[in-house]
């Protein structure tokens, strides 16, 4: 994410008038009359989601082991909730929900939809009404979402950053080259081409530009990933490039993707523990996932996710990244219901019993602390840009 990006962020969350100052100074060392005005503008963001929040609200239930809160759930039937299985599976034993009005109901996992990380809880009694999963996917990218929580806060904000893409290893396609990071642009510049693979096949060759795939410009390696994390082995398009100055034309079969060619998870750990977040502890291998850039905890897991129109787009299944939070749509979540979820495997039932870091009666976050965590996040982030562009 470039600083521009980072900045025009911020200013979508309201606060584009304290938006520079951030760059040189955190939260806290600002003058009390932007603070004031930060906390203002707060005030008012957190105010104008509220009718959307609370649209989807009542359809929720906090999640808890141990009496401890692990994570957020969706009803989508009557009785019926969506949590995150990672979590829950701390010790099935000992679930509870807890609706908004503050009961408290046991809750039992009659089924684990795998490839989502999502149990289906059976919640005897519980009043909550389930949420219409019936919008059709019109999300484009920077539009804003928000993560609802029980009393019709909201527990965090962001925009889309990467539409639907399917993050399973196996089911992704690979052009085979290695990109040229250093490259200004405008296209792709490849640096090498991986033998014995579609790129190679085509005739592709090391230090050509990509300018075009599928008839779509690309002007980054970054596009040019998120493209192809869309399309499938086996798939053929139509790629548009520079050799010296001469442009061509060429035609790639896509292959799957091989092991060898994943970032080390040990590296990947790294990268993302810059800044001491905290990260779920399953957050990869989904088939179908809207990104956001919004902060999450891994607790808030499980939640829906709206539109500034309240309408709900998904449930919150991963915070996988500083900046990365991934979403399974409506039409997914709607799909997966449509077939029989996998039982519980031996020892399953016993539970974890692992320690959970958040306690019950921990009160939520006001609007302004969220702001102002979100902020100085931000402001970190930055921070790490620009020594990263020196």
């Amino acid at each position: 994410m470039t600083k521009s990006t980072m900045k025009f962020s911020i200013t979508i969350l309201g606060v584009s008038l304290v938006a520079f100052p951030l760059a040189s100074a955190q939260i806290a060392d600002l003058p009390s009359k932007d603070r004031a005005k930060l906390n203002d503008q707060a005030g008012q963001l957190f105010e104008a989601l509220v009718p959307a929040i609370a649209k989807v609200s009542h359809g929720m239930v906090e999640v808890r082991v141990w009496r401890k809160r692990v994570g957020f759930g969706t009803v989508v039937e009557v009785e019926k909730v969506l949590a995150k299985w990672s979590e829950v599976r701390r010790d099935v034993r000992s679930l509870t929900c807890r609706s908004g009005d503050g009961t408290m109901l046991p809750a039992t996992v009659v089924g684990i939809y795998r490839d989502a990380d999502l149990a289906v809880l059976k919640v005897k009694g519980l009043q909550a009404k389930p949420l219409a999963l019936n919008h059709e996917n019109t999300l484009k990218l920077g539009s804003f979402l928000a993560l609802a929580r029980p009393d019709s806060e909201a527990a965090a904000m962001g925009v889309v950053s990467v539409l639907p893409r399917n993050l399973r290893e196996t089911d992704r396609a690979f052009l085979g080259i290695l990109m040229d990071l250093e490259f200004a642009g405008p296209g792709v510049k490849i640096r090498q081409v991986r033998p014995d693979t579609g790129a190679e096949v085509s005739g592709l060759m090391g230090g050509d530009v990509i300018l075009k795939v599928k008839d779509r410009p690309v002007n980054g390696s970054f596009e040019l990933s998120a493209f192809l994390q869309r399309l499938k082995p086996g798939e053929k398009i139509t790629i548009s490039y520079r050799r010296g100055k001469v442009k061509k034309e060429t035609e790639v079969e896509l292959g799957g993707r091989p092991v060898s060619s994943r970032i080390p998870y040990s590296r990947m750990e790294r990268m993302n523990n810059m800044g001491g977040h905290r990260y779920s502890d399953v957050k990869e291998g989904f088939r179908d996932v809207i990104q956001s850039d919004m902060q999450i905890d891994p607790e808030d897991c499980g939640a829906p996710v709206v539109d500034l129109q309240g309408r709900l787009v998904g449930i919150a299944v991963a915070r996988a990244g500083r900046i990365k939070t991934f979403i399974i749509p409506t039409v997914s979540i709607r799909n997966l219901l449509t077939s029989e979820p996998a039982k519980l495997r031996v020892g399953e039932l016993a539970g974890r019993a692992q320690p959970v870091e958040r306690e019950a009666n921990n009160d939520p976050e006001g609007p302004f602390d969220v702001m102002r965590r979100k902020m100085e996040e931000m402001q970190r982030l930055m921070q790490e840009i620009e020594e990263m562009e020196k």
